[in-house]
């Protein structure tokens, strides 16, 4: 009989221990439609290594954008799914309700913060890649001055190039000769057959290019601005919104963020 009751005990000790601890996300509210769904449908540029691109071995999409959503899926009880959306279309593809979300090394800029909420998870910034034995070197935009430069369409670069040009006409100096490109894999491609001088991109961006092609490219300067990157959501779904926020702070305290950054080399983006 004491051994009964002994165990008794210990499963009503264990069913109440499972109605004071929530299991993990179950705390953590989601919209109606992702319940029932169990899926986060993330618009994302895959073109953007190393945060997006195709798996050559499984044309699947991979980088460090990729893992950040499975891991926050995770914790919410979903999984993540991604529509190949062109950068400049992100934000016109969620508003059309293509997406639930966007994630696609997506600034969190002032300008975005009026049409859309972030939930910040990196810092970075834009650089200019060179070829290695390049001369080229860059303190401010102003130095490109007459300079054939790729820049990804849409993206923060495209948007100071522009700033600068504007700059550098009313002081009478020569424009900076912009390419705007799709894809950044467009813009290595330009950059390594000599058809640009350099390649205004993500900063990290070289470090993964001469992974792949050791030696090739450096920075030709440190970063020309920086910015918090996040996943960006409606202003209207606030419910989504704070969900990945609670879900990114999960990642971060379960280890699961670090391990991520790692697998990228992206420690020095840690928020």
């Amino acid at each position: 009989m004491k051994k009964r009751v002994t165990v008794l005990l210990a499963a009503a000790a264990a069913i109440l221990i499972q109605s004071v601890i929530p299991t993990q996300g179950a705390d953590i509210k989601l919209p109606e439609k992702i319940q029932k769904s169990k899926q986060i449908i993330f618009c994302t540029d895959v073109g953007f290594p190393p945060w997006e691109m195709l798996s050559p071995a499984t044309q699947k999409p991979e980088g460090f954008d990729i893992d950040i959503a499975a891991a926050v899926a995770k914790v919410l009880g979903v999984t993540s799914t991604h529509k190949n959306i062109s950068f400049d279309g992100l934000v016109p593809a969620l508003q059309a309700g293509q997406c639930d979300a966007i994630i696609s090394g997506f600034y969190d800029k002032p300008d975005r913060r009026k049409v859309v909420d972030f939930a910040n998870y990196a810092i970075t910034g834009t650089a200019l890649i060179v070829k290695a034995n390049s001369n080229l070197t860059l303190k401010t935009l102003a130095d490109l001055s007459g300079r054939k430069i790729a820049v990804g369409i849409g993206t923060a670069g495209e948007g100071l190039m522009q700033e600068t040009n504007s700059a550098l006409k009313a002081g009478g100096r020569p424009e900076i000769k912009a390419v705007a490109l799709p894809t950044s894999a467009e813009a290595f491609q330009q950059l390594a057959a000599g058809l640009v001088e350099g390649y205004l991109g993500s900063s990290d961006q070289a470090a993964y290019y001469n992974k792949r092609n050791p030696g090739s490219v450096k920075l030709a300067g440190p970063a020309v601005n920086q910015f918090p990157t996040g996943i960006a959501t409606l202003p209207g779904n606030r419910e989504l919104h704070d969900a990945f926020e609670a879900a990114i702070t999960e990642i971060r305290a379960n280890g699961e963020y670090v391990r991520i950054l790692k697998i990228w080399s992206f420690e020095d983006l840690a928020l």
